[in-house]
């Protein structure tokens, strides 16, 4: 991930923006008021030095750069893991309902004491306080009145903030499709599995792990991470060269680039080609159907089933249920062609102790034995973390032949277990790229 550009527009108005997409922050007596979100958002508040208070949720809308939803579902974990303030969120009433809705399919789920099951947890209330305007919100000398398609900010009687006075004059998608006209397309049969790395962090740090993996003519992404244009550019990949776009779970730094994604497909009229499981497809479809009523017109699913083999033409597909915070599931993956085998964990608890209280064999190391190289996420701090930590990866790799790398954390140039790199891809003929 590049740094986000942080823009004065007035004397109260300060705009961040990255890869086509922004949101305002207006200071006002009663705090920062930021308007709109954005793939990643706390992380771009957080660099600039901005803690918001008050949340407007304007209409959604989509670009082929993203949506003005996605961001929250981390806002409120970054509240839950450090502690914060709790947010108001203010809006029209199906729009306050409607981001309310769709995080309470998610963002509640988190382990039992033990870590064995999945339970429901009452977070969204004290994390998020939704405020409907009706048009107006008040609080003390502020008002945010939304009507006429425009949201006006006022203080003290003084009018601090207009949307449309404020909105960009080129749409993203001019800059989107410049942009992919100087990204040369790569039309190339792979005789070999390529593995290339394209984000190795999560919803807290970095660019979200996301992976490119190619052979013959097929190129899948795994967890298509936000501002797919621009993302996969830095590493030379053309959006359009990916045939396939493979979804682990439900949670947002896996999902993040779907709808610009399917954004893009819409705008061409073409299909998406979607490898995932019916559970996660169909959260998916529930959370975006507001946004994407025709959302199954441009969707093609080639449904992962767990513990049954996929055969995509040249490639093998085996999947299994992770151990992980949703009660939808998580999956992990194994991906084989010519000859050689990739494994990806996908979110999950990986703990030989937990395992051997769950017995459930697809989540012993052994699942990934008949791998050359596995990607496996990995936990440095918190051993009860929901995520692996790193000596029980170290366990992992010391019962298997094949490497293993860690990712899904923040970078340690001197990590205490080997590190995946972004954007470095791994040729299994003898070669590096």
């Amino acid at each position: 991930m590049t740094s986000s550009l942080l823009r004065e527009l007035s004397a109260k108005v300060q705009r961040i923006e990255y890869c086509g997409m922004f949101v305002d922050l207006v200071r006002t007596s009663r705090g920062t008021v930021r308007v709109g979100s954005m793939p990643d958002v706390t992380k771009f508040v957080t660099e600039h030095g901005f803690r918001e208070e008050i949340v407007v949720v304007p209409g959604w809308e989509v670009s082929q750069a993203g949506d003005n939803r996605t961001g929250e579902e981390f806002v409120l974990w970054q509240a839950q893991i450090r502690g914060g303030i709790l947010k108001e969120y203010v809006g029209l009433k199906h729009n306050v309902e409607q981001l309310h809705r769709n995080l309470e399919r998610i963002f509640p789920y988190f382990f039992d004491d033990k870590n064995l099951s999945v339970e429901r947890k009452d977070w969204l209330g004290k994390w998020f306080h939704l405020n409907v305007a009706g048009p107006v919100y008040r609080n003390g000398e502020l008002e945010i009145c939304f009507e006429d398609g425009d949201i006006v900010i006022s203080d003290a009687g003084e009018v601090l903030y207009r949307r449309n006075d404020f909105w960009p004059a080129e749409s993203p998608d001019t800059a989107i499709e410049n942009l992919l006209k100087t990204i040369p397309r790569d039309r190339k049969t792979r005789s070999h599995l390529e593995v290339l790395p394209v984000g190795c962090g999560n919803g807290v740090y970095g660019t979200t792990a996301n992976t490119i993996v190619r052979f013959g003519e097929y190129v899948i992404w795994i967890d298509p991470c936000g501002y797919p244009a621009h993302t996969l550019a830095r590493h030379g990949v053309h959006w359009d060269d990916v045939t396939h776009f493979l979804f682990t779970h439900n949670h947002e730094d896996h999902v993040q680039g779907f709808t610009a994604c399917l954004q893009r497909a819409r705008k061409y009229n073409r299909k998406l080609k979607l490898l995932l499981a019916e559970n996660v497809f169909r959260v998916l479809a529930d959370l975006y159907y507001p946004l994407f009523p025709d959302l199954e017109e441009y969707v093609e699913i080639v449904p992962l089933q767990p513990g049954v083999p996929l055969q995509l033409g040249p490639i093998q597909i085996d999947s299994r249920w992770n151990h992980h915070i949703l009660p939808y599931g998580t999956i992990g993956l194994k991906i084989s062609a010519g000859g050689r085998c990739f494994g990806y964990s996908g979110d999950t608890k990986y703990d030989e102790q937990i395992n051997e209280v769950l017995d459930r064999a697809e989540l012993e190391a052994e699942w990934f034995s008949s791998c050359d190289l596995v990607f496996h996420e990995i936990e440095f701090d918190n051993p009860d973390s929901v995520h692996t930590h790193w000596k029980q990866v170290e366990s992992l790799q010391e019962k298997i032949s094949g490497r293993v790398l860690g990712y899904h954390c923040f970078f340690l140039a001197n990590s205490p277990f080997p590190w995946r790199r972004r954007g470095v891809g791994m040729f299994w003929m003898g070669t590096a790229k």
